[in-house]
């Protein structure tokens, strides 16, 4: 018979008899470990970093591995469907390991109660799996689960693979927090509120209520990070009278909205006496006596050495998304005020503006021991990669474990659907604005493209470039902005238009006063004092029909509920500054849904800014930070829309490339990527 056969089947019978051979010698060296097996210690819950030469997809080792420990439950065997529902997932060129490769893997909280195990396909691994009665499989995400309390049972079980798998545990943290809060019930709400003023209680609504008694069972130290519009004033100055005992009073906020806190304490909190309150306007200011003092970042960064002399027992830090960053004057000076407080309120509703690295300093204040180490922050949660410059922590990882650790330890998070049932929602459109009226072809602009397609240019070059090509867009997309507000002047309905450069800002009221209409213009020139006025006017009478406002300096601390359109003349590529902008007029006080129109033109930097913007919000929705959705936002084409397609389309082709490499050129990232920038698609 063998001379029968042919050469091709020769190699083939011997190529098997040495894969048998070869296993063979695996199951003796199995047997070799046996004694080892059996004394591993149960309270193991190190990752398995070991390298060894153990084959992952031949059947015929598991009998040899299960025999290797004394557990009766190990030596249940996995259901046949079980098996084919997990091998399914995994393509065999990608999973099957040959001799001498390791598995890896790592362990992941996705409640409370339960952790999953993210980790190629290993044959023996499913019989650890199902030998644990926790065990669920799930088909959507390809991946096990078990209860915490068999944490321990997993992980020895796993010692047995040593040399063959590595699978990165839970910290301790996670373990230490969640086995230990699993079994107490959440009894925030029965906080007694009795300490607070009589005011202040009456004009709470039942989940602002909800919110001072969740600050008040982290004993004042907490994130409030409630969606915009939904009070987080009301709440921190109720958690901050509650400790009224613990005063002076530090209230910390961006420049243009310190006076608004001033009425807010006179409004809410009668009981303390006018004088007491101050706002810090100079260096120059005297403050001492102050039991409330309301300052700016900058002040604050620049009188720290005086602040910390006051020794302020209770502070509010509004929009703290201002302190993302650690290397920054501001966050180092904001730590070494708070590092003395006994309370520390966080109020924000955009946490991370766009990567959660800026979540660290936020938390490191709240609760300085929860994540001790910046380092390790950054690789659990941060996708912490090591390159030839440092350690890179610009990415996300283990977003649902981060959301659960903050809602567990500090943070508050409520959005307007969740309980506002009164307040409508917003609706997004985008406008296609008239490509006729667009200079795309100015010199200005024709430089700005060409320049951005050299090949040669550096990161911070190219970075520049894009920024260069941005401004140049608002004064080509200018016309078609004044010819589209223009026309929305004729429907007489208050709105508000957002801009981000003088030269449109100006245009913008430039078409306004051609229709001798009234309207209010605030910008980084306005003050602190004159903004109110403005806002009040807007907001109360009928003459002033628009808002024109500059989106870097009004998109926070003001209300201007009596506009039901929004529109955004220009983009921006910070999703977060976009949203709080939004909800200038979508915030409670308002009884109609809300229109949100965003002008964008073909041919210009709104093609790459866009896809930049979803980006970074998808990332902060996994983290549970933000729930804004722009690929959800209609479409309307002004004029010539049956020739135009979707500018959807093209935003959605955008996110199935990288995006990464939009989000570099304009937020500062590893700018020496940009080297395939120019094959990204353009519109037609």
């Amino acid at each position: 018979m063998m001379a029968t056969l042919t050469k091709e089947q020769k190699e083939i019978i011997e190529t098997k008899r040495q894969v048998a051979l070869q296993r063979r010698n695996e199951r003796q060296r199995l047997q070799s470990q046996h004694s080892s097996c059996t004394n591993t210690n149960s309270s193991s819950s190190k990752s398995l970093n070991a390298r060894g030469g153990l084959p992952a997809s031949h059947s015929q080792q598991v009998s040899s591995n299960t025999s290797c420990i004394k557990d009766n439950s190990f030596g249940v065997k996995p259901s046949s469907k079980q098996k084919h529902d997990f091998r399914q997932f995994v393509h065999h060129k990608n999973t099957s390991l040959s001799t001498g490769e390791v598995v890896t893997g790592n362990c992941q909280l996705i409640s409370k109660e339960r952790f999953t195990v993210t980790v190629p396909y290993h044959e023996q691994l499913i019989d650890i799996f199902n030998s644990i009665d926790s065990r669920n499989y799930d088909p959507a995400e390809k991946t096990w689960n078990f209860t915490l309390e068999d944490y321990n049972i997993f992980m020895r079980k796993l010692q047995c693979l040593k040399g063959a798998v590595s699978v990165t545990g839970l910290p301790d943290y996670v373990l230490k927090t969640f086995r230990k809060s699993s079994h107490e019930p959440e009894n925030f709400k029965d906080v007694d509120l009795s300490r607070i003023d009589v005011t202040l209680l009456n004009s709470l609504m039942p989940f602002q209520r909800e919110g001072i008694c969740f600050g008040i069972s982290k004993n004042g130290r907490f994130l409030l990070a409630d969606d915009m519009g939904l009070g987080k004033t009301i709440q921190s100055l109720g958690v901050a009278h509650y400790y009224k005992d613990d005063w002076p009073l530090l209230i910390v906020t961006p420049s243009s909205v310190r006076y608004l806190w001033a009425d807010a304490i006179m409004t809410w909190l009668p009981s303390v006496p006018y004088h007491n309150v101050m706002v810090m306007t100079s260096s120059t200011d005297y403050v001492k006596e102050a039991q409330i003092l309301i300052t700016s970042y900058d002040l604050m960064t620049r009188q720290q050495r005086e602040l910390k002399e006051m020794d302020f027992g209770v502070c509010i830090m509004d929009e703290s998304h201002f302190l993302k960053s650690t290397k920054s004057a501001r966050t180092q000076a904001a730590g070494n005020l708070l590092e003395s407080a006994k309370r520390v309120i966080m109020l924000s509703g955009t946490p991370a503006l766009s990567r959660p690295v800026e979540l660290y300093p936020q938390i490191s204040a709240i609760q300085p021991k929860l994540f001790p180490r910046y380092f390790e922050f950054g690789v659990r949660y941060c996708a912490g990669v090591k390159n030839s410059f440092g350690w890179d922590f610009k990415g996300s990882s283990n977003m649902k474990e981060l959301k659960l650790i903050l809602e567990n330890h500090l943070m508050i998070r409520r959005l307007k659907s969740d309980v506002i049932s009164q307040l409508p929602p917003k609706v997004r459109q985008m406008v296609i604005l008239n490509p006729e009226v667009i200079d795309v072809k100015s010199k200005e602009m024709k430089q700005c493209v060409k320049t951005l397609d050299q090949q040669h240019l550096t990161g911070i070059e190219r970075r520049g470039a894009l920024l260069s090509y941005y401004c140049a867009t608002g004064k080509a997309k200018l016309k078609a902005i004044q010819d589209y507000i223009g026309d929305m002047l004729d429907s007489e309905k208050k709105f508000i238009c957002f801009a981000h450069h003088r030269v449109v800002i100006d245009g913008i009221c430039e078409v306004i006063s051609g229709k001798k209409k009234e309207f209010i213009r605030i910008d980084g020139r306005t003050d602190s004092n004159t903004r109110k006025l403005l806002c009040d006017n807007f907001q109360f009478e009928d003459k002033y029909v628009a808002a024109v406002l500059s989106i870097t300096a009004a998109n926070a601390g003001i209300t201007l509920t009596a506009a039901h359109l929004v529109v955004f003349a220009e983009m921006y590529w910070n999703p977060g500054i976009l949203t709080q902008a939004e909800d200038r007029a979508h915030r409670i006080g308002q009884d109609d849904s809300v229109l949100i129109q965003y002008l964008v033109a073909k041919g210009t930097a709104d093609d790459h800014l866009w896809p930049l913007i979803q980006g970074k919000l998808d990332v902060l929705n996994k983290a549970g930070l933000s729930k804004d959705n722009f690929l959800d936002t209609e479409t309307t084409v002004v004029k010539n829309s049956r020739k135009q397609p979707s500018i959807l389309n093209y935003f959605s082709d955008m996110c199935s490339l990288d995006n990464e490499l939009t989000n570099d050129m304009l937020a500062g990232i590893d700018f020496e990527q940009f080297e395939s920038f120019e094959k990204r698609p353009k519109l037609n």
